[in-house]
């Protein structure tokens, strides 16, 4: 008599059969799968392993700059200009701001909103005035400039000719009643009214 079988076991061969089909189905795709990919195939664990790397990179990139700046961030910056190349580089740090009145002296010259007549002999009082000015320095000689390691401390030395005392002076100082507008290295200019000429040493 032969033997009957059971439902388990009618349940294991479908599962045997099914499980068949899939392994020989699969082994019929997956090289042509595998051909299709071409040289060029990368599977995930090589991505991952790309990723890592250039991750990895990009640390060591970052702490190696950080280093770079904390180390710059402990050197000491000086500025101080230890010595020109030639006698004009100074004075691109001589010359300054100045000071609000003196902008206001220059506006006030002329109203710029006003329409700029000509008046009659104006240019004899121009004249006049620089004759003032060449008259008034006869009596005074330039000695020497001077300054500390800032502009705004240079100092010029001016040498009374008829008692032989020498004054210094800063910029909007006034001798007698000449001003210094500007000091250079090797010149000033001096302002009367509205004229100016330039001392040289």
């Amino acid at each position: 008599m032969a033997k009957k079988e059971t439902a388990e076991e009618k349940l294991l061969k479908i599962i045997e059969a099914t499980k068949k089909a899939q392994d020989s189905s699969s082994g019929a795709v997956v090289p042509a799968a595998r051909r299709s990919r071409g040289l060029f195939a990368v599977n995930t664990q090589q991505l991952n392993y790309l990723l890592m790397v250039a991750v990895l990179s990009g640390v060591i990139y970052c702490g190696y700059e950080v280093r770079n700046g904390m180390e710059l961030l402990k050197q000491n910056v000086s500025v101080s200009v230890d010595g020109p190349a030639h006698g004009d580089a100074i004075n691109l740090f001589v010359p300054q701001i100045r000071s609000l009145s003196y902008y206001l002296d220059k506006i006030g010259t002329r109203n710029i909103f006003q329409p700029f007549e000509k008046k009659e002999g104006g240019s004899s009082g121009v004249v006049t005035a620089r004759a003032v000015l060449e008259k008034k320095m006869q009596n005074f000689k330039l000695v020497g400039v001077a300054w500390l390691d800032m502009p705004e401390s240079a100092t010029v030395m001016i040498e009374d000719k008829a008692n032989g005392v020498t004054k210094f002076l800063k910029e909007g100082d006034k001798l007698e009643d000449v001003t210094i507008k500007t000091i250079y290295t090797d010149r000033v200019v001096i302002g009367y009214e509205n004229e100016e000429i330039v001392i040289k040493l």
